[in-house]
């Protein structure tokens, strides 16, 4: 049996297709559950009649704790050998359980990952058809797939970080999650979690199809990069760091400085804006000379990422400057290599 676990809060326009679309998986050995948290609008109520309509559904009613508890609260119910995350405002191909399920036993992996894509709300999407373990036995034409063992696996969160990092286009075994629970009250779940179950993974496998739709919504936690959110991702990475430190994960763990290096780049300049970042970003300043004078770092990064670096050490204004010249220049290299391009055609 798979448990597939739902959290739902505020989703009442998007609930109906994300449960039809489980309900109606081509594996039908399904234990549905649905985590009502707290969700101020109609979404009870829709659980409750999915529930009454189909012996599969469970649904749990609780008060609003977040996405982290609410998945935990249905790991502490789930009965099934395998479990599987499902957002309550995505929805996903009737063929993904039994793909994913299908390679995972074929493999003896310990989570099978497939590839998602990303859709508009009002976007129709015709699934495609593809050959199942019912059916015709995957050829190489059909499907690459990807194994990774050991050490791989953790590298593999490098390699293909966003696949990797999200919760909810995985299927596990169960017996992963016997000792691991999400992090309640964290914005940025996935990150503080995810290096801690692929600690446990002998094997992952992963299917280059498109078996998840991940609906793109304004309103959603990640929809609007907030100060709060921004800080529980650079938590996040620091605790990866200590963790692979420990665990002796060499390469994971100056990927993760080098991320963190980029995470500070990337915001520093928005969160300069914000009062309530000030501590914060004095933690960056030094952090990042203390990285980026690192051996391990020096040796890892490019000759134009080592100048623009040392612009940020500097002052990160100078960086930003810096990087938007360089932006100005590639633009207009880009126009006028157009501009030459449509002369040619003439």
């Amino acid at each position: 049996m798979v448990s597939v676990i739902v959290p739902i809060y505020k989703v009442e326009a998007y609930l109906e297709k994300c449960i039809k679309s489980i309900q109606n998986q081509t594996y039908t050995d399904l234990e549905i559950i649905l985590v009502d948290d707290g969700s101020p609008d109609g979404c009870g109520a829709i659980c409750d009649r999915y529930a009454e309509e189909d012996a599969r559904i469970k649904v749990i009613h609780k008060e609003n704790g977040g996405l982290s508890d609410a998945r935990n609260k249905g790991l502490d119910i789930a009965v099934g050998e395998y479990i599987l995350f499902v957002d309550s405002d995505d929805y996903i191909h009737p063929q993904m359980v039994e793909i994913l399920l299908h390679h995972l036993k074929k493999t003896e992996a310990d989570i099978a990952v497939c590839s998602f894509s990303q859709v508009e709300v009002k976007e129709e999407v015709v699934f495609p058809q593809y050959h199942t373990a019912g059916l015709i036995e995957y050829e190489e034409a059909d499907a690459q797939i990807e194994i990774f063992d050991g050490v791989a696996v953790m590298n593999n969160l490098q390699y293909k970080n966003l696949l990797t990092v999200v919760a909810w286009n995985k299927l596990y075994k169960a017996e992963l999650f016997e000792k691991l629970r999400y992090p309640k009250n964290r914005l940025q779940e996935d990150e503080f979690f995810v290096h801690h179950i692929l600690h446990l993974c002998k094997k992952t496998v992963y299917i280059t199809k498109e078996l998840y739709y991940y609906v793109q919504r304004s309103g959603s936690i990640m929809g609007e990069i907030k100060y709060p959110v921004i800080k529980d991702g650079w938590i996040a990475y620091k605790e990866r760091l200590v963790f692979m430190r420990e665990n002796e994960y060499t390469e994971m763990e100056l990927f993760t400085k080098l991320h963190m290096l980029h995470y500070i780049c990337c915001f520093y300049r928005e969160l300069s804006r914000k009062a309530e970042a000030e501590l914060l970003l004095k933690e960056w300043r030094t952090t990042f000379i203390e990285l980026y004078q690192q051996d391990d770092v020096q040796t890892a990064l490019t000759k134009e990422q080592k100048q623009m670096y040392k612009y940020f050490v500097i002052r990160p204004q100078l960086y930003y400057n810096k990087k938007i010249g360089i932006e100005k220049r590639e633009a207009c290299v880009r126009k006028i290599k157009q501009t030459l391009k449509s002369y040619v055609r003439r």
